[in-house]
């Protein structure tokens, strides 16, 4: 049985204007896995707009976080 104790916790990062590659990157350093990836406009080089999971916040290691890009 995992206790509150054991759950260990990492810090979000803040993936505002990362493309989708350094956005997964960044996340499997934090120990965080990358969500859904939903993908708004055209664009040539799209970028994170908005993260699920609040940059700068603290989550359990292995959360997803889902990306709005474009």
């Amino acid at each position: 049985m995992e206790t509150l104790s054991s759950i260990r916790l990492t810090r979000v990062p803040n993936l505002a204007g990362q493309t989708p590659t350094e956005a997964a990157a960044a996340l499997r350093a934090a120990g965080l896995e990358l969500g859904v990836i939903r993908e708004v406009g055209a664009s040539t080089r799209p970028t994170v707009r908005e993260q699920s999971t609040l940059a700068l916040t603290v989550a359990p290691v292995g959360t997803r976080v889902n990306l709005l890009v474009g």
